[in-house]
């Protein structure tokens, strides 16, 4: 039935396109020539005036085009039987994108056994290793893709990035969807190999969370979401430290004035055991600062803490806690952080504060960490 339609409405418009160009030809040639017979005086003038009117009627080209059109008609479904072997529209389609497929399903398989092959040829070839795993992950083949890793790691054992994928793929086939355990081992090498891997970053905090051990992924997490420059990922990673801190009892963080902020510092503030162990008064309180380098004490921002303190702790400095209008934090290029513990919760310095120590950041590395040790 499409077929039908297809080559009637074909058959239609050549048929219109033929009738206008036939009557164009036709009429342009005849009113040249009765024109140049009105133009002389002649006896026959008013035929010729006459024959120019009848002229501008289209009934003298109908009977021509349909017969034309007669032809067309029969004439595509001839053409269509010789060239498709009159296979129906339907099928037609079907069949090419049935082709379409089977060519591309070759390629994959010929150049994963491409692989294998020089893999076999060639087992210590690290970074073949390393594309067989991302293949094998990506076809949810995760045994294949745990023996991959786990290959590239005996090859190259202090690789943070190896690690990391050997802990995703170890964690996708134990078919738990958690990263306790064995990936949770790999994820701590990888750390302890790059404290900055963002991979790893991320899926230490998802151990962290996992653990409920809240602070300590929002902790990471925060110190993470400064590193990366994707908005989207910044967007989930920023949904996943509001997590922790209602898991927390803390306000959630506005994802988009934390993505488009680009005054923002994210400071990440633990302490020594000492300092855990203490007993603290309940005004104990824990401040943090940015001042200018070389500058004032004054500092430029500051913002508060109170108790519980739920070390590691992470906190947002902003032209929001600028302490001077005039004087904004996103007007310096490099600023100076610390903090410090007051158990008298007083601003105002005193011989018990147990401080931290001092740490430039820029705009382009808002992260910080600091310490407070007794």
């Amino acid at each position: 039935m499409n077929e039908l339609l297809i080559y009637s409405s074909i058959s239609l418009l050549c048929m219109v396109l033929f009738y206008f160009w036939y009557r164009r030809q036709g009429q342009t040639a005849e009113r040249k020539w009765l024109l140049q017979k009105i133009s002389k005086k002649s006896d026959q003038q008013q035929a010729y005036v006459e024959a120019l009117s009848q002229l501008e009627k289209p009934t003298s080209n109908i009977n021509i085009t349909v017969l034309v059109g007669l032809l067309i008609i029969p004439a595509t479904f001839i053409i269509d039987y010789i060239w498709f072997n009159d296979t129906p529209l339907e099928q037609q389609v079907s069949l090419t994108q049935q082709q379409s497929t089977n060519s591309e399903a070759p390629d994959l398989e010929s150049a994963i056994k491409q692989l294998q092959q020089k893999l076999a040829d060639n087992p210590d070839d690290v970074e073949g290793q390393i594309l067989y795993g991302r293949s094998m992950m990506s076809l949810q083949n995760y045994e294949y893709a745990v023996e991959a890793y786990k290959k590239a790691n005996q090859l190259d054992p202090n690789n943070a990035y190896i690690l990391t994928e050997l802990a995703e793929a170890t964690a996708f086939k134990n078919n738990t969807g958690s990263f306790l355990g064995e990936p949770e081992q790999y994820l701590s090498q990888a750390i302890e190999i790059d404290p900055y891997q963002q991979k790893a970053m991320w899926l230490q905090g998802i151990v962290f969370y996992e653990k409920l051990e809240y602070s300590e992924a929002e902790a990471i997490w925060t110190d993470l979401i400064g590193r990366v420059q994707s908005p989207n990922i910044k967007s989930t990673v920023l949904s996943q430290i509001n997590q922790a801190r209602e898991a927390q009892n803390k306000p959630t963080i506005n994802v988009d004035s934390s993505i488009s902020s680009t005054d923002a510092y994210f400071v990440v503030v633990n302490a020594s055991e000492a300092v855990k162990t203490m007993t603290l008064n309940p005004t104990a309180r824990l401040f943090i600062y940015a001042k200018q380098v070389n500058g004032p004490p004054m500092p430029i921002a500051a913002t508060p803490l109170s108790q519980p303190f739920n070390w590691p702790m992470s906190v947002r400095l902003s032209d929001a806690n600028s302490l001077n209008s005039g004087r904004k934090l996103s007007d310096f290029e490099q600023v100076e952080f610390s903090a410090k513990l007051s158990l008298s919760g007083s601003a105002t310095p005193d011989i018990d504060d147990i401080n931290s120590e001092t740490k430039i950041a820029n705009k382009n590395n808002p992260n910080v960490q600091l310490t407070i040790t007794k």
